[in-house]
């Protein structure tokens, strides 16, 4: 949450906030002039703190000569529910990538028939060196998806601690 107290009188100070927001590509989802504005501004995909899609709480108050703006702002939901869903289906990916390279390390080890041993199975001939290929590749894999877990969640992290920059940067758009 930021908040600025500016030298206009309210009705003022609310069109130009408005004026602000729309100039910074925000979209308005209600408003209740001149002491709120609520609006939604960021991308789905966005992964930085000022583009991950977010909503904005604008309230206006009068504050003697002047006007108080007090900007909330929060993750959308979607924005996280797509992050969760993401990272849940890369981790059950990356632990089922996991699972067959062990397997397959195990079948080229021993050259006893495994669970995942049919994938390097061809007309009843067995090729190991493609086994062994499939096990590096889906160890590989799952390797490449933990990373892309740890970053996920580095971003969801660093996206709320600094989910106010862009209100910041409208309330100095006000002057």
């Amino acid at each position: 949450m930021v908040e600025q107290t500016v030298s206009l009188g309210i009705a003022e100070a609310h069109a130009k906030l408005r004026k602000v927001l729309l100039g910074k590509g925000c979209r308005i989802v209600a408003e209740e002039p001149p002491t709120s504005v609520t609006v939604k501004q960021g991308s789905l995909w966005g992964i930085s703190p000022r583009g991950a899609k977010k909503l904005l709480r604008c309230r206006l108050s009068s504050v003697g000569s002047g006007t108080r703006i007090i900007i909330s702002s929060k993750l959308a939901s979607d924005w996280k529910n797509l992050t969760i869903i993401g990272s849940a289906l890369a981790v059950i990916v990356a632990s089922l990538c996991w699972w067959i390279a062990l397997d397959l390390e195990g079948f080229v080890a021993t050259q006893e028939a495994s669970y995942w041993s049919w994938i390097a199975t061809s007309d009843g001939y067995v090729s190991f060196e493609f086994a062994q290929a499939l096990a590096m590749l889906a160890r590989e894999l799952a390797v490449f998806l933990a990373v892309v877990i740890v970053l996920e969640i580095a971003i969801v992290v660093f996206a709320s601690k600094k989910i106010d920059g862009f209100a910041e940067d409208c309330l100095r758009s006000l002057g």
